[in-house]
């Protein structure tokens, strides 16, 4: 992922600037190179689950209603659960009435293991700011911040609240002291803060649908989608196409050229 702060160097590339809070400060844009940028090994996209790079966006789709009928991506990251911000999808709707969901892939005693999904779709009648966790187990499950009520799952809490129980300083055992008793999951290491190891979409399973998310926003990040540029020859080098080549990234005319010679040699 390539990644762009800079105010005059965003406009410049003609790239989306937003503006929030009385300071009106810039956001920091990046890409999603597709696929290559997803994990493969969280990979939930099922036979009749579909995407494609359209514009700077993602259509996402599904065939029908059936099990099969599931898109769902992540993007590997190291963020702790209180620094991500607002997560959106920024979506647009082609059919379909269930818009894709943000998904973020939970370490929460900060053990560098998954432990659920957290699951915010704003859109789903009644969800509003709450958070669902999905495939988690009985230990993390007990220390939702509200469980029951039909929000994805019956353990369920905004982002702050999951980040309140989670802080690595909860007391679990309820003696009232946060001491080493308090392992969540009694596996004899001292809980630390949780940590988002992924995060992405997903649509489905079961519903159909054909949306574009524009941009995703995380951790004050906007990203949005692209396929690698990879030049075939030397001679598309020339001209500037060095620069638009981005996998791999060449400094100048002549690293470029210099990589298909030294190529041919192999």
């Amino acid at each position: 992922m390539r990644r762009s702060t800079a105010v005059a160097g965003a406009f410049a590339a003609g790239l989306t600037i937003l503006f929030t809070g009385p300071a009106a400060q810039a956001a920091a844009t990046d890409t999603v190179y597709v696929p290559e940028d997803f994990v493969t090994s969280l990979s939930q996209t099922r036979a009749t689950g579909h995407y494609e790079v359209v514009g700077t966006g993602l259509r996402v789709w599904t065939e029908s209603n059936k099990s099969t009928d599931k898109v769902a991506e992540y993007v590997a990251t190291t963020t702790p659960l209180a620094g991500v911000g607002s997560p959106r999808l920024n979506v647009t709707t082609t059919a379909g009435t269930i818009a894709p969901g943000f998904q973020l892939v939970v370490d929460l005693d900060g053990n560098g293991t998954k432990d659920g999904i957290l699951v915010g779709e704003p859109t789903a009648p009644g969800y509003g700011d709450n958070w669902w966790l999905a495939s988690s187990t009985l230990p993390f499950q007990r220390l939702a911040p509200h469980t029951g009520g039909g929000f994805g799952s019956p353990y369920y809490g905004t982002l702050a609240e999951w980040t309140a129980v989670f802080d690595g300083d909860t007391d679990v055992n309820g003696d009232g002291v946060v001491d080493a008793q308090d392992d969540i999951t009694a596996d004899g290491v001292d809980d630390k803060a949780a940590v988002v190891q992924a995060f992405g979409f997903s649509l489905g399973s079961g519903v159909y649908g054909d949306h574009t998310i524009t941009s995703m926003d995380f951790a004050g990040t906007r990203y949005t989608f692209a396929e690698h540029v990879r030049l075939s020859s030397k001679n598309q080098c020339k001209n500037g196409g060095w620069a638009t080549s981005t996998l791999p990234e060449f400094r100048n005319q002549g690293e470029c050229v210099a990589s298909f010679a030294k190529a041919a040699e192999r």
